[in-house]
């Protein structure tokens, strides 16, 4: 038998077995976060459960010995305990479903962070930009559906919406609110750390959620949970000690009234007796019951006497000293006394209710005044609070966007909070900020500087070419002449040369020296246009310059580069080429220089062309290149006018785009931006107004 045991272990069990463990460890491998979120849940909600189980009879008032046992079981299935545990078990079910089908692809991070694919990329912003909304999903469902659950089951068990119902439905909602409100801080606890793992400071954030809307959600529940604890305990200790009074009453009017009737020798003698007792209120009742169990009602038409009131009087009440109970947490009880007729054993009693439905609709009206009033507290409180953190981070906005920013302007401390550091700190911030902008500034024309004479290096070999063809273009000329000027001189003698010979050698010598003069032109240009580039920039320059000088000092700078990689330089103007443009010329220059640079570069060693646009939007010039080469990097797209970034390695700084990103902005009042898409090129553009 052990061998045949053994095979069929061997066979199926262990197959299975090692098929369940697996499943189970892919199943935690998978919902680490959410299984850890769920253990933190439980043993929030088993704490806070234990607090509850003992509160809920004294705030509800349950009857005395009715909580447990077999008085309870016998009316409703199950005892208290019992009860709770259902109640328990059922919340922690619908938080742990909830968690994880709301966390479910959030450890998916695991096997996506690392890949470069744009899939990847973007499933994981998806997945950041999830884990900062969840807390809050998971917290507004933890609230809204265990509350909901239990009131729609409590209406059922007793059948009908009542006060009872509306009792403990507040109860719990305490419990659940204050169990979410304590897990949705850890949850967010636990998904930061995520966050932390996965994100960077320049992940977009995703869906925004303002801090008044936070502030709201957190705290409005929790203020709800105090009010209605206050009140609950208020109107406990009301209900306990005006039904201690009114059952004295009816207890001391009862022994009065049966002490001066003395024996009573039938049911009617005891229904006059009963109704000369003075009841309290329109909505007490007189009644009696008899030996078989009959209630009768003396004065109110289809008084109601639910099971548990029968049960408690018939079983609890003498040890109870004739009080009765009619349900729990209902606030209706009675007082009454055993009357011996003839041999034969009747009930005459007292039912009363304590709590009126006016007092709870007051109870209602009272706590939807007061919730009212610490919403609006709590809105306002929120906003100024929202506003002075808005303020800083405006501010804080807009030294990160860079342009003109009035350093002198500081925001006033107006708290001796928190708040107040932070304004402090940013003040302080703003300060140091001044002094770096102003030192950047200071390097910044030496960084531009070495940038130039950078550019300047590799425009050298372009110049030379340039110079190359005029200066040898002159000296045949210079030749020409020279074998000119000696055929003149020997024929000033020679009587053979007539004027018209004359005249022919001075109009030769004239178009050798227009040829000349147009070589030298050229030349002069190409030296302004290099002195130009390698003189120092002047921080306070207010020169002026028309787009045509400035697309002619671009032509000739970039000739030599464009020829050398066969590459073609396509200008398109739809502007007056002796529009103005206010500015350091040779700044423009540089910055025009580098993109077409780029450009060219952008082909690698194939022939390319690069179509440069100009036009007019408005009040803005506004300069676009095109190239059609390899494109920009997804990953550098982000960064590349914010860092000093290279995709050139040992060949490139990094200073050219930053750099002309910042001289644009700075000391020409324009935007500069780009569109690019890899494989396919990429279009830089460069918006200046006129007469900036």
């Amino acid at each position: 038998m052990g061998l045949i045991f053994n095979k069929i272990a061997r066979k199926w069990v262990m197959p299975v077995m090692e098929r369940f463990s697996t499943r189970i460890k892919r199943f935690v491998s998978d919902n680490r976060s959410a299984l850890n979120m769920i253990f933190t849940n439980s043993i929030i909600l088993s704490i806070i459960s234990a607090v509850f189980y003992f509160l809920i009879p004294i705030i509800l008032n349950y009857p005395e010995g009715t909580v447990g046992g077999t008085f309870q079981r016998e009316l409703e299935n199950a005892d208290y305990t019992q009860q709770f545990i259902l109640i328990t078990v059922v919340i922690l079910f619908i938080n742990a479903m909830v968690i994880l089908y709301k966390m479910r692809g959030v450890e998916n991070w695991r096997n996506l962070l690392g890949r470069d694919d744009p899939q990847s990329i973007h499933e994981l912003t998806v997945i950041r930009q999830k884990c900062m909304i969840l807390p809050y999903s998971i917290y507004i469902i933890q609230l809204i559906v265990p509350n909901a659950l239990i009131m729609v089951m409590h209406a059922f068990t007793i059948g009908s919406f009542s006060i009872t119902t509306l009792k403990i439905s507040m109860v719990f909602f305490s419990f659940i609110t204050l169990a979410a409100v304590i897990n949705h801080i850890f949850s967010r606890k636990i998904l930061t750390k995520t966050l932390l793992k996965i994100s960077s400071p320049t992940d977009a954030p995703g869906k925004r959620i303002d801090l008044k809307k936070k502030i709201f959600i957190q705290m409005i529940p929790m203020f709800i949970v105090a009010l209605l604890f206050t009140s609950l305990i208020g109107y406990s200790r009301l209900v306990r000690e005006k039904g201690d009074l009114l059952f004295k009453i009816y207890s001391s009017e009862l022994d009065r009234v049966l002490e001066v009737a003395g024996e009573i020798d039938s049911p009617s003698r005891l229904k006059d007796i009963i109704n000369q007792i003075q009841l309290q209120s329109r909505e007490d009742g007189r009644f009696v019951v008899s030996p078989q169990q009959e209630y009768q009602s003396l004065n109110i038409e289809n008084l109601k006497f639910s099971p548990f009131f029968k049960k408690y009087l018939r079983e609890m009440s003498r040890d109870n000293h004739g009080r009765v109970y009619d349900y729990y947490g209902y606030d209706i009880q009675g007082a009454v006394r055993w009357v011996n007729i003839n041999g034969e054993q009747w009930i005459a009693g007292i039912k009363y209710v304590i709590a009126s439905n006016n007092t709870v609709s007051f109870f209602i009206v009272s706590f939807a005044a007061l919730l009212s009033l610490c919403c609006f507290v709590l809105y306002y409180f929120s906003k100024s609070l929202a506003g002075e953190i808005t303020l800083v981070a405006e501010r804080l906005k807009e030294i990160a966007d860079g342009g003109d920013i009035d350093f002198e302007k500081k925001l006033v401390v107006t708290s001796n909070d928190e708040i107040g550091d932070l304004v402090s700190a940013f003040n302080s911030i703003q300060d140091k900020e001044k002094e770096n902008i102003k030192a950047i500034q200071e390097k910044q024309e030496m960084l531009m500087e070495q940038e130039r004479l950078a550019s300047l290096g590799q425009l050298i070999g372009g110049i030379a070419h340039n110079l190359k063809t005029p200066i040898m273009s002159i000296s045949g000329a210079v030749e020409a002449l020279k074998d000119l000027v000696t055929e003149y001189d020997e024929s000033i003698e020679d009587e053979r040369v007539t004027n018209s010979d004359h005249h022919e050698i001075a109009r030769e010598m004239k178009d050798w020296l227009k040829k000349v003069r147009r070589h030298c032109s050229y030349m002069s240009d190409i030296i302004s246009t290099v002195k130009g580039q390698a003189v120092r920039l002047s921080n306070s320059s207010t020169n002026s310059f028309t787009i045509g000088e400035l697309v002619k000092r671009v032509d000739i700078l970039m000739k030599y580069e464009l020829k050398r990689y066969n590459c073609q330089l396509n200008l398109e103007s739809h502007v007056d080429m002796n529009t103005e443009i206010k500015g350091e010329l040779n700044n423009l220059v540089q910055i025009f220089d580098n993109i077409i640079v780029n450009a060219i570069q952008s082909y690698g060693e194939k022939s390319g062309i690069i179509d440069f646009k100009i036009v007019k939007k408005g009040k803005d010039i506004i300069f676009s290149f095109r190239d059609y080469g390899c494109g920009i990097p997804p990953e550098i797209q982000g960064r590349l006018f914010k860092e000093m970034l290279t995709t050139k390695g040992k060949n490139g700084t990094g200073l050219g785009l930053y750099m002309s990103y910042s001289t644009i902005k700075g000391r020409f009042g324009g935007n500069m931006w780009f569109e690019s898409q890899p494989g396919k090129g990429s279009t830089f553009y460069i918006s200046i107004p006129c007469g900036y």
